[in-house]
């Protein structure tokens, strides 16, 4: 997809889906308290989701017999750890697995964690990682540990499925604590449905209370907006309304706003949603610790690159198991306008920019079937004049209409068909 800049000043509004994170939370409770869907309201229509959707129908209809029923989870990191716990808590014989991306990224921990209660779980292929062979079974819960410095899913797929457990759960957080406010939401949304929690320093107390069936109106996501901060970022003079977004959020990416007031786009809560808007009061030092948000990194070190300005990002350990080890790929991709992205040390990363951005030839990015290099990369046609995009779709994991949406703010020009 050829993307061109219209106009370097806009008005206009946009927006968000429904938050994955949220909707793939609930729907997972849904599933362990028996509950149907439709006590959902807002569901998110990304991939992730719909993936979920069908694979949790799929486990439910399944009839036990000898040879196990695969799951599929493509490369959906969310939908094949959540449903770890899931199965192995479900009486039945499985075969969970993934693309190839999926049987590269870590889950050790999580097996470790459960194997401690009691699950039977085998790998089936490397030791470590995708597939995975289940024998599900009612498991008591307990006490148990789990390391969350690769994923914070590990910890949220087992507090999520605790309640049904006779023991409960007593989860000891070990490690690097990444991405805390993701677990923080996976608890929040389990104590909107009943659940009864008890947070002391790194140990979680779940106790043995069944959900409660609940009607629950999803979020629009806030990691989504970073892409439209991006963009008024890149922009001489514009302004977007994000549709119902609102900073009272149980999404800890809500923070992205002190984060981009630094370059330069302020935000204020309308009615209807929060505006944004250029200053261009770009701070003097800038330094992002994104341990706690690294969903951020692409859009952040893309607007770096594009305003011309250095920057550090600490707190990026886990990010090489992504969907793609986005570090590498910044490396790549911002390297072609110019940008350096140069590791200091484990997690930490400096940006150093291209003094002037004055080739407008297309610069062709790669996006390594990551749905965020392709979302952060685009703005980047307001300061090149032109770039093009590989494989568009992936936005499909989580924004599927972003490139309507980045059509309809007239900033920039489509040319091939949405």
């Amino acid at each position: 997809m050829l993307i061109k800049i219209n106009k370097k000043d806009f008005k206009a509004e946009v927006r968000l889906p429904e938050s994955k994170s949220i909707s793939n939370r609930a729907l997972m409770i849904c599933a362990y308290g028996g509950f149907d869907f439709s006590s959902i309201d807002a569901l998110s229509e990304a991939d992730d989701t719909r993936m979920l959707i069908e694979n949790l129908q799929l486990i439910q209809q399944a009839v036990t017999h000898d040879l196990p029923t695969i799951i599929h989870c493509g490369n959906a990191g969310t939908v094949f750890r959540f449903l770890v716990s899931y199965l192995a808590s479900f009486q039945g014989n499985w075969i969970l697995t993934g693309d190839e991306r999926m049987k590269s990224r870590p889950v050790s921990d999580l097996v470790n964690g459960l194997k401690q209660l009691g699950a039977n779980i085998q790998y089936v292929e490397k030791e470590g990682f995708a597939p995975l062979h289940i024998q599900g079974k009612q498991l008591q819960g307990g006490k148990t540990m789990v390391s969350m410095e690769k994923s914070s899913q590990f910890a949220s797929s087992l507090v999520l499925a605790a309640p049904t457990w006779k023991n409960g759960l007593e989860l000891e957080l070990s490690g690097n604590l990444s991405s805390m406010p993701y677990l923080e939401m996976s608890l929040n949304v389990m104590k909107w449905f009943g659940a009864h929690v008890v947070v002391s320093n790194r140990i979680i107390h779940i106790l043995p209370l069944e959900y409660k069936k609940k009607h629950l109106t999803v979020e629009p996501d806030w990691s989504a907006a970073a892409f439209w901060f991006e963009l008024v970022a890149l922009s001489e003079g514009g302004e977007l309304l994000i549709k119902d977004l609102s900073s009272n959020s149980l999404q800890g990416d809500k923070e992205m706003v002190s984060m981009f007031s630094q370059l330069g786009v302020e935000a204020f809560e309308e009615p209807d949603g929060l505006l944004i808007f250029k200053t261009g009061k770009i701070a003097k030092k800038l330094q992002f610790d994104l341990h706690d948000h690294p969903d951020m990194l692409p859009a952040l070190a893309a607007t770096c690159a594009g305003l011309k300005v250095q920057a550090r990002f600490t707190g990026l350990e886990n990010l090489k198991y992504k969907e793609s080890d986005r570090t590498a790929a910044l490396q790549t991709e911002l390297l072609k306008i110019g940008c350096r992205f140069d590791k200091i040390t484990e997690g930490v990363f400096d940006l150093h920019p291209k003094t002037q951005i004055t080739d407008l030839q297309p610069v062709y990015f790669h996006t390594y079937h990551d749905h965020r290099m392709a979302m952060a990369l685009s703005p980047l046609a307001m300061v090149i004049g032109a770039v093009t995009i590989e494989n568009p779709s992936v936005v499909v994991k989580s924004y599927p209409h972003f490139f309507k949406e980045l059509n309809h703010t007239q900033a920039v020009t489509l040319i091939e068909p949405l």
